[in-house]
């Protein structure tokens, strides 16, 4: 990081100021995309382990039906 000088007449000042804003306005609005980022994930990761769980018992049951179609063989 380079050290900048320090504003001393109102226009610097004024003009620091209004780049501060803006860069923070900018950090702010990044921050509410991301929120909405994550949410969504969440969402979809939400919905995953629901399928997945359903598939899990999709096959159990195949399993089970599987094996008692097998004839015991002894």
């Amino acid at each position: 990081m380079t050290k900048s000088k320090k504003p001393t007449t109102l226009k610097e000042w004024e003009k620091t100021c209004n780049n501060l804003d803006k860069a923070l306005h900018s950090m702010m609005q990044d921050s509410a995309m991301d929120t909405l980022t994550i949410e969504n994930l969440r969402e979809q990761v939400a919905s995953l382990e629901k399928q997945l769980t359903m598939s899990n018992g999709i096959i159990k049951y195949l399993e089970i039906q599987i094996a008692r179609s097998k004839p015991n063989s002894v």
